[in-house]
């Protein structure tokens, strides 16, 4: 009897050890699972983050060092250089920094007062434009921060905003009212911006008009701005526009 119960405790050992062995590499299999799991969730939750526009930002250079050479009205001239690209998983942003011709021999403004800065922030679905030189200048829009590209890109396609001017807040409404081609195939986008209920500008309206060109940005802007009257006059409007010069 002892020899058998002997034998019955060793197979009862030999079971226990066994299924102990089993529940250690059932353990073990376990925990590579676990970190597959964190590491896809971290996958799908960075997937789920938001990305610059790419449709957007092929509507802007993108090469530091890029010039951009623009003339307009009453022999107007200036130059911009993509001084800084500063790319993200979330924004593209675009600072250029650059100067207005100096028309007067050096009997005009001082240098300070010609320098240019513009900022453009691209993100998941638009383009935000941001005047960066401390005070605006005449060829410069009167809205200093405002959105001037929403996606998606279609003839149509307008958003409103909150703009300030002047210290004041004011409705902004954007519209896309054109898209095109030019004879290399590459695209054009053509934007109208209303700002209504701003007195002296004909009706009462403020208007400025743009035209983006794949891989070039801005390369034609036209706006209305207000002389000064002779004294005691009111300011009156005057077309003012430029375009970016294209080497052929």
């Amino acid at each position: 009897m002892r020899s058998i119960s002997k034998k019955v405790f060793c197979i009862l050992c030999i079971l226990i050890l066994a299924v102990s062995a089993v529940g250690c590499k059932t353990v073990d299999s376990e925990e590579p699972n676990v970190e597959n799991n964190e590491a896809k969730e971290e996958n799908e939750n960075s997937s789920e983050k938001e990305v610059y526009n790419k449709d957007i930002a092929k509507y802007f250079p993108a090469v530091e060092g890029t010039v951009l050479r623009y003339y307009g009205t009453a022999e107007y001239g200036q130059t911009l250089t993509l001084n800084k690209v500063i790319e993200n998983e979330e924004e593209l942003r675009l600072a250029f920094k650059g100067e207005i011709d100096d028309l007067s021999d050096g009997e005009g403004p001082s240098k300070e007062e010609l320098i240019l800065e513009v900022e453009y922030v691209i993100d998941s679905d638009s383009v935000k434009e941001i005047y960066k030189n401390q005070e605006l200048k005449h060829s410069q829009s009167i809205i200093r921060e405002q959105i001037v590209l929403k996606s998606p890109i279609e003839e149509g396609k307008a958003w409103n905003q909150t703009v300030n001017i002047d210290g004041m807040e004011y409705e902004a409404e954007t519209k896309i009212i054109e898209i095109f081609k030019d004879e290399n195939g590459k695209n054009l986008v053509k934007t109208e911006t209303l700002v209504k209920g701003m007195e002296n500008y004909p009706e009462d309206t403020y208007k400025e008009v743009r035209v983006y060109k794949e891989d070039k940005g801005l390369v034609e802007f036209n706006k209305v701005i207000l002389l000064e009257g002779l004294e005691g006059e009111e300011p009156y409007p005057f077309e003012f526009g430029y375009r970016l010069y294209e080497q052929e």
